[in-house]
């Protein structure tokens, strides 16, 4: 309301009043416009924040360098000063000792009777050693490296390949089934002749047909180093003495056990007590029986290989299964190779049953 002074003149109110109750609106939108530039501020600090962490992170990510690209690398199996470093690697002394160990739980009080220089009981089932002899004193193999060139054949092509009989078989001692040079088999017939009668004509037929006896003993000796066999050599694909012609107990057991495990052909052909290759176009017929006799005599038996030469003396490699336990006995340097197998067998399974 307006106050009058004496004269009845209308005073308007002092102007500070006038502010009092009309405040001005311009400190208003000051500080509207602050509070947007403050928000501005902090919005601007934030994305300079970003920014700078990307960028870091930019430069600690630019700061390691990049490994180089992987351009493979190509190995020469038949390189022989590559296998001569290889022959004692880590990997394969590994390979080696973790192919069989010894039994924690059995300890034969008293041997068996045996004849053999070497021998060994193993569990095929649990991979542990139930009784050794000699176990890694080197010995002639005599034919059951055939084990090995079976390997490395069946590695190298398929069983129902056709190979032809190449005059070097006619020169072969017994042995032989009377393979005739020009003669057409397929692998799998060559390699129940070269088994079960261990049959020389056919072992040699069978390096001819994959590479040549040359490039077939190179390929055995790379399987026994693949395997970790470092005490085992071979020098022929028969298994004809010879000087650098050699491998132990224990490291025949892994070479039986790598052929019968990785190839269920070598299994099936080894476990057979006779096969009769029948005539065909390109061949006659042959008959071949097993020289193991323990799959006549030995209740279980299941292969697996034998062999006989001046410097070996008995050789037999036999494995067996009762109550769904497999055993695998190695005989090196025998009088008396299948009785000594036999005995041995009857050994381990009886440590089974005292096991429990």
């Amino acid at each position: 309301m307006l106050d009058a002074d004496a004269t009845g003149v209308v005073v308007p109110p002092p102007i500070y009043h006038a502010q009092v109750r009309h405040p001005p609106r311009a400190p208003r939108v000051r500080r509207v416009q602050a509070m947007r530039f403050r928000r501005g501020a902090e919005l601007l600090l934030v994305l300079l924040a970003a920014i700078a962490g990307v960028l870091l992170l930019t430069r600690i990510f630019s700061a390691v360098e990049a490994p180089p690209p992987d351009m493979g690398r190509v190995v020469n199996l038949l390189d022989r000063d590559w296998l001569r470093a290889q022959a004692n690697a880590p990997t394969l002394a590994r390979a080696a000792n973790a192919a069989f160990i010894d039994d924690p739980f059995i300890q034969p009080v008293e041997a068996p009777p045996i004849t053999a220089a070497s021998a060994m009981i193993v569990d095929l089932g649990q991979r542990t050693i139930l009784f050794g002899r000699d176990v890694h004193e080197p010995h002639a193999p005599a034919s059951l490296a055939k084990l090995a060139t079976a390997v490395v054949a069946l590695e190298q092509a398929p069983a129902d390949i056709r190979i032809q009989v190449p005059e070097a078989a006619a020169e072969q001692p017994p042995n032989v089934v009377g393979l005739v040079p020009g003669e057409v088999l397929t692998l799998q017939d060559l390699l129940f002749a070269m088994l079960l009668p261990s049959a020389n004509d056919a072992a040699v037929t069978v390096a001819d047909g994959i590479g040549g006896e040359a490039y077939t003993v190179a390929q055995m000796n790379d399987l026994a180093r693949r395997l970790g066999l470092n005490h085992t050599t071979f020098a022929n694909s028969v298994g004809y003495d010879a000087p650098d012609h050699q491998s132990t107990a224990f490291e025949m057991a892994v070479l039986a056990a790598d052929a019968i495990e990785r190839f269920p052909l070598i299994a099936r052909i080894v476990s057979t007590r006779a096969y009769v290759i029948p005539a065909g176009p390109a061949h006659g017929s042959y008959t071949a029986s097993n020289l193991n006799g323990l799959l006549w005599s030995y209740q279980g038996a299941l292969g697996v290989k034998t062999g006989r030469t001046k410097d070996a003396g008995g050789n037999i490699i036999a494995a067996a299964e009762r109550d769904g336990r497999r055993l695998m006995v190695v005989i090196l340097g025998s009088s008396q190779r299948e009785r000594d197998a036999g005995v041995l067998l009857d050994f381990g399974f009886q440590l089974l049953n005292a096991q429990g």
